[in-house]
């Protein structure tokens, strides 16, 4: 049986954690042996090389962590005040938001933070995730998120040019939160709908050179008993995290098996 992957709980400020300025939310951020982190989709920083992406209300900040005792901040950029979420992809940064994703490029050389493309939604709570030049993101309603929105659904961008992003697929939804993908599965925190996981089949039309995709439900490694609120796939280990716990599944094979729980 694989060894249950250490995890730090890192708690920081979300912006659609609630009404209060002072909400606070846990997300998992799971760490290998060699030092490389892997951020949930609910993040506000990312590690990348010898660099830290980090995210507030205000500014994205960029931090040298060549030498981890001594971060340096080295540039900023101003963000729109809707910011939630941050994931880093190749050589840019998307940005969750209430009204959208918000797409930078990361600074190069002498070069800083520049946003090169804003793909707009109705206003609601959104993470963001990017692979394969697909980005997906959940748009969830509630009270939680300060908003009025009704939308519940996952959307999903085609990012081959990340300066026209390009929506190619809506999904309704019960209530999404937290995301991950992982070759071609792709796991949604659901709300009610419990822990759901998707097969994602990405396709290429050869005439007309335009991008679709296949989501099906893996009903037998859907779990309706998980009310979770983010979570993270790595090669074969999904970590999941909600209020009280921490599990992780080994979905090398599914349906998943548990491996373990942290309270």
């Amino acid at each position: 049986m694989r060894y249950l992957k250490i995890i730090i709980l890192v708690t920081f400020l979300v912006g659609c954690g609630g009404n209060s300025s002072n909400s606070s939310i846990q997300t998992p951020q799971s760490v290998d042996a060699g030092g490389s982190g892997k951020g949930g989709s609910m993040a506000r920083f990312v590690i990348s090389g010898d660099y830290l992406y980090a995210l507030n209300k205000r500014d994205l900040t960029l931090f040298d962590i060549s030498k981890p005792s001594e971060p340096l901040p080295e540039t900023k950029v101003s963000v729109p005040f809707d910011v939630e979420t941050l994931f880093s992809y190749g050589d840019y940064l998307y940005v969750g938001a209430e009204g959208g994703v918000y797409i930078y490029t990361k600074p190069i050389n002498d070069k800083g933070f520049e946003r090169v493309a804003t793909f707009t939604h109705t206003k609601s709570c959104d993470p963001v995730v990017v692979q394969n030049d697909l980005a997906f993101i959940t748009l969830r309603s509630g009270s939680s998120c300060r908003l009025s929105s009704v939308e519940n659904s996952l959307q999903i961008l085609d990012v081959k040019n990340p300066l026209q992003p390009k929506l190619i697929y809506t999904k309704n939804l019960i209530e999404p939160k937290g995301l991950g993908i992982d070759n071609d599965k792709l796991f949604i925190c659901d709300g009610a709908g419990g822990l759901k996981t998707f097969n994602v089949v990405k396709m290429q039309n050869s005439e007309t050179n335009e991008t679709t995709v296949s989501i099906n439900l893996d009903r037998n490694s859907t779990k309706a008993e998980i009310d979770c609120y983010d979570l993270i796939p790595d090669n074969g280990n999904l970590v999941v995290s909600n209020g009280d716990d921490v599990r992780q599944f080994d979905y090398t094979k599914l349906p998943m098996i548990e491996l373990g729980k942290i309270k």
